[in-house]
């Protein structure tokens, strides 16, 4: 016979469990994320390296729409085989200062030293690598102002 005293009953969510239910829920999001067809989304740059030393740097923020539409021209960069690396301007603000990042998406590319500041197409970024900008290399896309500015508009 089974004593009803020694049965644990509780199963909430104890501190014991640690870390573990939050790693655990932030692997469904993702797959969940992934299984729903919404890979253009800001996950997609929290899966991206954190490397200071890649070829292409992204500064983004969660809330820009830019920094999305941006998405499916960094998998063409990844796929043609650019070092690609994000970083999220709110959790890299020192990152950010020292590039000069005061809006979202911008892109640095630290070998040739070029900015572009706003959503770019792949020609231009791949123009930006070999250092031959036809432009001003604070080219403007639409943007998103980070700090005290957080309004999005196309320029």
């Amino acid at each position: 016979m089974i004593n009803a005293v020694n049965v644990p009953m509780d199963f909430s969510l104890s501190h014991e469990m640690g870390p573990r239910w939050v790693m655990w829920l932030a692997a469904l999001i993702v797959l969940g994320a992934f299984a729903a067809g919404l890979s253009n989304s800001v996950v997609f740059y929290e899966l991206l390296p954190k490397d200071t030393n890649a070829e292409i740097l992204v500064f983004y923020q969660p809330t820009c729409p830019h920094c999305i539409a941006e998405i499916p021209t960094i998998r063409k960069l990844i796929s043609a085989g650019y070092s690609v690396s994000a970083f999220n301007v709110f959790e890299y603000p020192d990152l950010a200062r020292k590039y000069g990042v005061s809006e979202t998406p911008t892109i640095v590319i630290p070998k040739t030293g070029e900015k572009l500041v706003g959503e770019q197409d792949y020609e231009s970024i791949v123009a930006a690598l070999a250092g031959r900008l036809p432009w001003e290399a604070e080219s403007k896309g639409s943007a998103c102002g980070i700090g005290g500015s957080t309004t999005c508009s196309p320029t």
